[in-house]
């Protein structure tokens, strides 16, 4: 059990992986898409909102359909899915297509985090849980540390097209052996623990205070994602391959903090047996540290300066990526996908925002100062609900994980 448990979560970290460069892919692709389209920032951010419009659609759905149906299923439809999504971005030669591709593909990737959550649940105790999800995200950062160099050349060399149809390819790959790997979860997983009714998740302040926090998560990280290049090459003059290692610094920081927090977590909650504190102070206290870190980007007019604190704002804002899904597996075990969906919807509620936002700011205002203001206050409004609202409490219900608030 032990070496098919680990199996499924280094599944689950490449498709973490393959996921987020298909959603990378699109940032380095900013200006030769707005040269052949003829698009603004605005206009181009449009499109980065429809991708976060579809997973937004499926977020909460696929929860519940992965606690009912299981992982296997539901995720290899999700994959094939994004598969075929990527592939007609590709091909795609009216800005119409394009955009309808665009929610596709979101309804396609939508799935990933709750099944991967699900699969958590189902194949790890939850001692490990942390570390668990501290590997496989680590797929996010690593896609964005090995994609800056990987797809800016790709692009550089070949066309932003091959780009999108070469991840396709991947994608499907992943799709074909998703369900040779993934089988039955063992007995006692989370699978076989109580179920509650989805209003009363929604109705748990915990639960609320950890999915806005993960807004502000996901509004860091989609302007990672849709904007560090654009923000070197319009502000800096840089070139494309030259801003792709540039692009590395804050992933790399990210993937070294990912899996040390979650060990921390897991660390602390077995000595504590406390999520407050071992799985809602790391989040707090690394958003916070994130969020004043992004404040000189507004006032610096030193490149060198501004790609050092752009790095620790993101390596520090994700840091604390994996207790946001352990908080969802320790207190509902038995319904980890639901409760991951509805944590994930806002993280797709943020992918909405920011392109739209953060384009709209830098067309209005001349420039990012005004983004990264946005930035800030969000993550620290994240870090002050965590730190206020986020109190677990014992729940009595048979199955649950007791804690000490």
């Amino acid at each position: 059990m032990a070496r098919r448990a680990w199996a499924v979560m280094a599944l689950a970290l490449v498709l973490c992986l393959v996921n987020y460069l298909d959603r990378v892919v699109i940032s380095f692709a900013i200006e030769p898409i707005k040269q052949e389209f003829g698009l603004s920032n605005t206009a181009f951010g449009l499109a980065i909102s429809l991708f976060a419009l579809g997973a937004l659609a499926v977020n909460g759905l696929s929860g519940l359909l992965l606690d009912r149906f299981g992982v296997r299923l539901v995720w290899t439809i999700g994959l094939l899915l994004w598969s075929a999504a990527m592939a007609a971005l590709g091909l795609a030669e009216v800005w119409i297509l394009f955009l309808a591709m665009r929610v596709v593909l979101g309804l396609g990737e939508g799935v990933n985090f709750p099944a991967m959550n699900r699969a958590v649940a189902d194949w790890m105790p939850p001692r490990m849980a942390g570390r668990a999800v501290g590997i496989m995200v680590v797929g996010v950062p690593a896609a964005l540390l090995l994609g800056g160099p990987l797809l800016s050349h790709l692009i550089a060399d070949f066309s932003w097209r091959w780009a999108f149809i070469a991840l396709a390819g991947a994608s499907l790959l992943l799709g074909i052996v998703l369900p040779i790997i993934y089988r039955r979860p063992p007995r006692g997983g989370g699978a076989a623990q109580p179920r509650r009714d989805w209003w009363k998740l929604l109705r748990n302040p915990t639960l609320l205070a950890t999915s806005w926090s993960f807004f502000a998560f996901g509004y860091v990280l989609w302007f990672g994602i849709t904007w560090i290049p654009g923000y070197f090459e319009q502000t800096w003059g840089m070139e494309l391959t030259k801003i792709g290692w540039f692009s590395t610094a804050p992933w790399g920081l990210a993937c070294l903090f990912i899996p040390l927090v979650g060990w921390y977590s897991d660390q602390h909650m077995m000595r504590t047996g406390c999520i407050r504190s071992a799985r809602v102070h790391p989040i707090w206290f690394f958003q916070l540290i994130g969020a004043l870190c992004f404040v000189p980007l507004i006032f610096t007019h030193d490149q060198n300066l501004a790609i050092i604190m752009l790095s620790l704002a993101i390596g520090f804002s994700m840091a604390a990526n994996a207790p946001y899904y352990a908080i969802c597996t320790d207190l509902f075990p038995g319904d980890a996908a639901t409760a991951t969906g509805i944590m994930v919807t806002c993280f797709s509620i943020s992918g909405l925002t920011t392109p739209l936002l953060t384009g709209w700011l830098t067309d209005t205002f001349g420039g990012f100062d005004a983004a990264f203001a946005a930035l800030a206050a969000f993550v620290v409004t994240g870090a002050l609900g965590m730190l206020i609202f986020a109190r677990p409490q014992v729940d009595t219900q048979p199955g649950d994980l007791e804690v000490n608030p």
